[in-house]
């Protein structure tokens, strides 16, 4: 818990429906850059639905579907070193969540 009172899995849910809510108003806008690869928040959402589909069948983490939105739309951070691929995962998340409360400091992104 933090000082939200939010845990880890009910921020990631929250993140789901803001990153929803972006989309519906401006799915033209870019949610989130590194390096010379970007997503809309459109297309992020429309992946993470598909993505929502299938770990909610594997009973699989909300986090994962949003880690694999990322990754399928920002294939390029693929090539990054293991270890600098997790920190930029956990800077990206952090990063489209940045309008909600903090998130608990538990939050790791699934590589």
């Amino acid at each position: 818990m933090n000082n939200y009172g939010v845990d880890r899995k009910e921020w990631i849910r929250n993140l789901s429906v803001h990153l929803a809510d972006r989309a519906d108003d401006a799915p033209w806008l870019t949610a989130v850059r590194v390096g010379g690869e970007s997503v809309t928040f459109g297309d992020l959402v429309d992946s993470l639905h598909g993505y929502r589909r299938v770990v909610d069948a594997e009973f699989m983490s909300v986090e994962s579907a949003v880690t694999a939105a990322v990754m399928h739309n920002m294939p390029g951070l693929s090539e990054m070193p293991p270890r600098d691929l997790a920190r930029s995962m956990q800077e990206i998340v952090k990063w489209l969540g940045r309008d909600l409360p903090a998130a608990p400091a538990t939050l790791r992104s699934v590589v």
